[in-house]
């Protein structure tokens, strides 16, 4: 059964990079190193994380962050968390962002399901702007050893009122490979993100970027 939904998985991630290399827009590379710490069997864990983005095929650096909080497990299937991220991009102001976010996630037999919350306030020198962001992610874990897998599909909405509203869309599917008990992960993801770059007189002027994640984790 896991196997089946797994393979089902990789047709679809094909198809969908087969789609995009069908259409001319940016290729983009993203790059994450993250550590988490969890205190004993205490409720609380702490987190820092710092991104590397590359856009225009790849031949351009497009910006750089760094991120630190924590999160609470407040019920087995219930994590709340609080967040400080500095972000600098290439011909753009830096920017300091806090965001409190909440993630349920529970397992039914095979399959993993979990839904983020986040709800973001962007300082930039001249404006503050508010963002929601939810997240619905599908996943499969697959428990072998040395390596496990749990591949994995989400979809990503964001919202900014006063801001156009919805404006940001971002499609993922990919794998997680976990080593010595799931304590260092490696995650490899296609993304496919859709932004509003401006409105015109019939719309949005929706642009596609189509990135290569990976993502190393260890935990402490």
């Amino acid at each position: 059964m896991k196997r089946g939904l797994g393979i089902l998985l990789v047709f679809f991630l094909l198809a969908t990079a087969t789609v995009a290399r069908a259409k001319e827009n940016d290729f983009q590379l993203w790059t994450e190193l993250k550590i988490s710490h969890a205190f004993g069997k205490s409720p609380w864990t702490l987190h820092w994380a710092t991104e590397n983005r590359f856009k225009n095929n790849v031949s351009d650096y497009l910006l750089f962050n760094t991120t630190l909080g924590f999160d609470y497990k407040i019920l087995k299937w219930l994590k709340g968390g609080f967040f400080y991220r500095f972000q600098k991009q290439v011909g753009r102001d830096y920017e300091n962002r806090i965001f409190p976010q909440f993630e349920l996630s529970k397992q039914f037999g095979a399959v993993e399901l979990s839904n983020r919350q986040r709800f973001e306030i962007r300082f930039f020198p001249d404006d503050t702007v508010f963002r929601y962001r939810a997240r619905f992610r599908i996943a499969f874990p697959i428990k072998t050893s040395p390596v496990s897998f749990k591949p994995f599909i989400s979809e990503e909405i964001f919202l900014e009122p006063g801001k156009g509203d919805f404006n940001q869309n971002r499609v993922m599917a990919g794998n997680t490979f976990g080593f010595r008990g799931d304590k260092i992960t490696f995650d490899l993801y296609y993304l496919l993100r859709s932004s509003a770059e401006k409105d015109t007189p019939t719309g949005k002027n929706w642009i596609q970027a189509h990135v290569l994640g990976t993502s190393l984790g260890f935990k402490f």
